[in-house]
């Protein structure tokens, strides 16, 4: 393959997914995998655990078989950072299991809620269980207790035998034989106690092969009162917290594994149940019982695989993290790799495919260097450079891919970035300048200074563009120096960088400031304030000013709030605004100066934090700009004809061919229905939103009016089951979710008619809101 680029692509169908998320695709769909390094390790480690508990062959009678000791279990944990490629790790183990047709393999995949495990056993793994294959494990010990009493036996040796293997049942044959059932029966219960070890699952599971029992356990399997006839033979407590969720879940892992079996269980995104302020995190009983169910696993020729964020390992005890076999840790793509995966999508694409790699060796090269190696930046660029190279029918260089990495990441004007920032540092009150210089030098320029206590301490805030070019970081790192230089310590140099940061310059730019933001319209005014907010108190710590100057300095903050507050309206007097827009802008305003914890009284509606207010007022308003959409995609599936000028709306290119599939009707109702899913989201969005302020109010009423205590307050019960509730709820609404990229992938195919990133985009904002809440009410705890 030459190293140059190749010349204009032909039309055709863009290859490449518009939207990298991996996914668990039905059996025998289309997937490409590229095996890099990590990939091969978590196979050989899947390999190693089949072939371990397979040979665990039954030896002996039942009764021997199930005594003997099984430890070929495995706990496996998946660990890496956004994008590195996690989730796909953990799918391909589950595609890798069902490619071994083992009917005696049994895989759950799970996506962890963002709650406890509770939430995660009752809302995601019980609902994939099926009663039948429950209930044919159950009945294979019932099988096994009966062919033990008839082995003893020369005339009913063979009727034993055709019960191990399957070929009789236990029913069919005790009543053939008229043996006793009631004793049978008590056997399985003390067998299945001793199995689980757990005396309630046990007495339920031996009920549950009597069909008069069957819906009453299943109903308090997966975590409902007990029904009487349960509560009579014993069954009194529920599975209720997550102590017993954990216990249930264990069983199931003895209950097929001591039965030949092999359990698998893969929780993706494990850290948003075990991390730092979630609920079980911060239980020690959870955490102990969470240990427990390790050894279980390895005991129980069970596999465990845990895929999340490194936070998670941080909470297990040094004793638990040693039950892991092993630890695997997502690759960056390779140029090897990167190559692999262009060729598998353009082989994909059959007759749209250009000739020749329109990428070369040298573009290759260049994608892996920007990206760093991140497989999801690098599919992104892919999509985005190939779709402009349809578009211009210029050929694929680095010069390319530069442009449309600036075009995809530098999504707003400069003028914008500092008005964020402003807004920022207006809402929370602190006094500073923008355009600064700090020292006799030009290098010394910062865009924003926000002095703190001593002379020369403060926050300096530097903004740049897309940093492509190891030029571009080299300048903006002697700037770093200079700065660092003019206010000495303590100071904090805070970068903000509106576009991308090439992977192969991070490190360095990482290094040298002390804090590093990408630019997005959707985070960046809730992280760049804790950020702040975060120096600000280390910088007031570190100060010698007494505990007066702190406090006249914090009565200054509000002043200049609410000085803020009285600018908004004046500009809304003078420019004639309608009432009901006077009343908007003072709402935001209020919500500016008055959201943080200062111990003043202001109305429900607008006394929230300004955190909170600026996350959810955003989405909303990003919500109601979809139900223009669907006008958008009804313009492109019906285009009127040309107005002589050439141009028309955009839409399908078999629509502008003239002609409209089948597979384009499914994929307009594909899109609509998630459009409509989001827009539904909506309302659930504003209760959950005057629900919050409705519980803030009286958590506030009910706090002392002082500055040290209110502005401390800890999170209500209520508001945190309010999150709560609101995770629940939009997971539900949002459950077919899992298919988000497909159907992104789909709507790609409309060019520019939908923005499809910005609905992605929208629909993570919308799942992950409850969580975002409760960090801004916690002080960035989470839940």
């Amino acid at each position: 393959m030459s190293s140059h680029s190749r010349g204009p692509l032909s039309w055709g169908r863009n290859p490449f997914p518009i939207s990298a998320v991996a996914r668990l695709s039905p059996a025998g769909s289309e997937t490409i995998s590229i095996r890099t390094r990590a990939v091969k390790d978590v196979v050989r480690y899947v390999d190693q655990y089949l072939a371990a508990s397979s040979a665990e062959k039954p030896k002996g009678s039942g009764k021997r078989r199930h005594a003997q000791k099984q430890n070929s279990g495995n706990v496996i944990a998946v660990v890496g950072e956004y994008g590195t490629g996690k989730t796909h790790l953990a799918v391909e183990i589950l595609h890798h299991i069902h490619a071994v047709s083992d009917e005696t393999v049994h895989a759950f995949y799970v996506d962890a809620p963002s709650d406890n495990f509770l939430t995660l056993y009752r809302e995601r793994f019980f609902r994939q269980l099926d009663r039948a294959d429950l209930l044919q494990r159950v009945t294979e010990y019932y099988a096994d207790i009966v062919a033990e009493d008839l082995s003893d036996s020369p005339l009913t040796r063979e009727l034993a035998a055709r019960l191990k293997d399957r070929r009789l049942g236990p029913d069919e044959l005790i009543h053939g034989l008229g043996l006793t059932e009631a004793a049978f029966r008590q056997q399985l219960q003390s067998r299945l106690k001793e199995i689980t070890r757990h005396e309630d699952f046990g007495t339920a599971l031996a009920l549950a092969i009597r069909p008069e029992f069957q819906s009453a356990v299943w109903e308090w399997l997966g975590g409902h009162p007990a029904d009487s006839a349960l509560r009579e033979r014993g069954i009194t407590r529920t599975i209720d917290n997550d102590i017993a969720a954990l216990e249930a879940i264990g069983v199931f892992a003895f209950l097929y594994g001591r039965q030949h079996h092999r359990f698998v269980l893969v929780i993706d995104e494990f850290e948003k149940v075990l991390s730092r302020g979630r609920p079980s995190a911060r239980d020690e009983a959870s955490v102990l019982a969470f240990k427990k169910l390790l050894e279980v696993f390895t005991q129980s020729r069970s596999l465990l695989v845990l895929s999340g964020l490194p936070d998670f390992l941080e909470f297990l005890p040094e004793d638990a993290q040693q039950r892991f076999a092993t630890l695997v840790r997502p690759t960056a793509l390779s140029f090897a790799d990167a190559q692999e995966y262009i060729h598998h999508v353009l082989e994909s694409a059959g007759d749209d495919a250009p000739d020749d790699d329109p990428f070369g060796d040298d573009v290759t090269h260049y994608l892996v260097e920007l990206a760093g190696g991140n497989a999801r930046r690098i599919i992104r660029l892919c999509y985005h450079v190939y779709q402009s190279s349809l578009a211009t029918g210029n050929p694929i260089t680095r010069a390319m891919v530069r442009e449309v990495a600036r075009e995809q990441f530098e999504i707003s004007a400069p003028d914008d970035v500092r008005a964020d920032i402003s807004r920022v540092f207006d809402g929370n009150g602190w006094d500073y300048a923008r355009n600064r210089k700090l020292g006799e030098d030009e290098a010394t320029l910062v865009d924003f200074w926000l002095p703190v206590g001593e002379e020369n301490a403060g926050c300096a805030v530097l903004i740049s563009q897309s940093m492509l070019h190891e030029a571009d970081a080299e300048s903006l790192l002697l700037r770093r120096e200079a700065v660092k230089a003019a206010t000495g310590q303590p100071s904090f140099c805070v970068l903000v960088v509106n576009g991308y940061l090439a992977g192969s310059l991070a490190a360095a730019v990482d290094e040298r400031f002390d804090r590093v933001h990408a630019y997005s319209q959707r985070r960046f005014a809730e992280d760049f304030a804790a950020t702040i907010t975060g120096f600000v108190h280390r910088l007031e710590a570190a100060s010698a000013e007494d505990r007066m100057g702190r406090m006249e300095n914090r009565i200054e903050r509000l002043l200049r709030q609410t000085s803020s507050l009285r600018s908004e309206i004046n500009i809304v007097q003078h420019n004639q605004t309608s009432s009901a827009e006077v009343e908007q802008t003072v709402l935001r305003a209020v919500r500016g100066a008055l959201g943080e914890r200062t111990g003043f009284d202001v109305p429900a509606r607008t006394d929230l934090p300004v955190t909170v207010v600026l996350r959810i007022d955003g989405l909303l308003g990003r919500l109601r700009a979809l139900r223009s959409y669907s006008d958008t995609l009804l313009a492109a599936v019906f285009p009127p004809p040309d107005s002589g000028t050439g141009a028309r709306p955009m839409s399908w290119p078999s629509v502008r061919e003239g002609r409209f599939t089948s597979e384009d009707l499914y994929d307009y109702v594909r899109v609509t229905t998630l459009l409509r899913l989001l827009v539904e989201a909506e309302r659930i969005v504003m209760a959950f939103r005057d629900a919050l302020g409705d519980a803030y109010a009286l958590l506030r009423h009910n706090a002392e009016r002082d500055f040290e205590r209110a502005s401390s307050v800890d999170v209500g019960d209520h508001i945190s089951n309010l999150c709560r509730t609101y995770d629940r709820v939009i997971n539900e609404l949002l459950r077919d979710g899992a298919h988000l990229s497909e159907t992104l992938y789909m709507s790609s195919r409309l060019g520019r008619a939908v923005d499809s990133e910005d609905i992605e985009s929208i629909y993570n904002d919308v799942r992950q809101l409850g969580e975002q809440v409760f960090r801004a009410f916690s002080g960035g705890a989470g839940y």
